[in-house]
C-alpha cells in the first residue's frame, strides 16, 4: 500500500495508483472493504463505513463484522472468508441481508476474494457488496402478484372454490397417480362426485340471478365446511359441483354424498328474511381404472342424470 507506482496515459496525463484507490474509495456506491487474516477491516470505502452511520472510514479499522451485525451473520461471514483464505476460491455474487444505521433491512449482493501479499500469499480477503435492496423488493412483488394470478387461474371468482380448469387438471394426476399405486400392486382407490341444485332454473326464476349466485355461493360453502380436508371440491360451471375424494372407496364416498346431500337440505339459504329450501343432487363413482379424465366424468355425470330421473335430493 506504501508504493506509489505511476501510470502514464496515451495522451501524456500521468496519476498514481493511490489515485486509483481514493478514487475507487471516496466514490464508488458499492461498498468496498479489505480484512486481514482475523477479519478485521484494514482498508475500507467511504460507502461501507456510512452503512454504520461512521463519516471516516478510518474509524473501521480494527473492527469486524461482530462489532457491526448480528451474531449469526458475523459468523457466518467469518466463516466464508475462512474457506476463502483456506481454498483461495472466491465467493461471487452472494445474496446476504444486514442492518444500517437506521435499522433497516439491507439486501447486498456480496462478492469476496482472496488478498494476496506481494509473494503471493493470502493475507486477507478483500470484497465489494450492491445493495439490491430495491431489486429484491421488486422480486418479492412480482412473486406476490405471479401468486395472485396463479389464483385466478385456478379459483372460481363466485364461489371460492377451485374452477373447471383445475378440476380436470386434478383429476388426470390423480388418474396417473393411483393407476401408478395399483400397478406397483397396491390398494388405492379414490371417488370422483358430481352434485348440482335441484331446481336452479325455479329458484332463478323465482328470485332473480343476483339470488342464484347467492344459492351457489351458498352451497359451495357448505361443501366445504362439511367434506374433509383432504377432499377437494371444486365448481364445474353453472350450478354443478365436484369433488376428488383421495384415498376414497366407493362405500365411503357414497357416504359423504349422502351427508352433504343432508347438510344442504336441512340449512336453507336465508337472505332479508327470506327462506330458500334447497336440494342437490349427486352421483358418485369409483376410480375403475379409466385412462382419462372425461371417461370417469362421463361415468359420474351418468350417475348424476340418473339421480335427477329418480326423484333428486338424492345419491346415486
Amino acid at each position: 500500500m506504501d508504493d506509489n507506482t505511476s501510470f502514464v496515459m496515451p495522451d501524456g496525463f500521468v496519476f498514481s495508483d493511490s489515485v486509483i484507490i481514493d478514487t475507487l474509495l471516496n466514490n464508488s456506491q458499492d461498498t468496498i472493504y479489505f480484512k486481514d487474516v482475523d477479519s478485521k477491516f484494514i482498508l475500507n470505502s467511504r460507502t461501507h463505513a456510512n452503512q454504520f452511520g461512521v463519516n471516516d472510514p478510518v474509524d473501521l479499522v480494527g473492527k469486524s463484522d461482530a462489532d457491526c451485525y448480528p451474531e449469526v451473520f458475523a459468523n457466518q461471514s467469518r466463516q466464508d472468508e475462512l474457506k476463502i483464505m483456506k481454498t483461495g476460491i472466491p465467493i461471487i455474487n452472494k445474496l446476504e441481508q444486514g442492518m444500517n444505521a437506521a435499522g433497516e433491512v439491507i439486501s447486498f449482493s456480496t462478492s469476496k476474494y482472496p488478498l494476496y501479499d506481494k509473494a503471493g500469499n493470502i493475507m486477507g480477503t478483500w470484497g465489494t457488496s450492491r445493495n439490491v435492496s430495491s431489486l429484491v423488493l421488486a422480486e418479492e412483488e412480482l412473486a406476490k402478484v405471479n401468486v395472485k394470478l396463479r389464483a385466478l387461474t385456478l379459483v372460481d371468482e363466485l364461489t371460492g372454490l377451485y374452477n373447471q380448469r383445475h378440476f380436470y387438471d386434478s383429476l388426470e394426476l390423480a388418474i396417473k397417480l393411483f393407476s401408478r399405486r395399483r400397478r406397483g400392486g397396491l390398494s388405492a382407490d379414490f371417488c370422483l362426485i358430481i352434485a348440482d341444485i335441484d331446481f336452479f332454473k325455479q329458484v332463478n326464476d323465482t328470485y332473480g340471478h343476483v339470488m342464484g349466485d347467492s344459492a351457489i355461493r351458498y352451497v359451495a360453502g357448505l361443501m366445504l365446511a362439511h367434506s374433509r380436508t383432504s377432499d377437494t371440491a371444486f365448481r364445474y360451471g353453472g350450478d354443478e359441483y365436484t369433488l376428488i375424494l383421495h384415498d376414497t372407496n366407493l362405500s365411503a364416498g357414497r357416504e359423504l354424498a349422502e351427508r352433504l346431500r343432508k347438510v344442504v337440505e336441512q340449512n336453507p339459504l336465508v337472505i332479508d328474511h327470506r327462506k330458500i329450501s334447497l336440494t342437490i343432487s349427486l352421483g358418485v363413482v369409483c376410480f375403475d381404472n379409466e385412462t382419462s379424465a372425461s371417461e370417469i366424468v362421463r361415468k359420474a355425470d351418468a350417475r348424476l342424470y340418473h339421480a335427477k330421473k329418480n326423484g333428486k335430493n338424492r345419491v346415486d
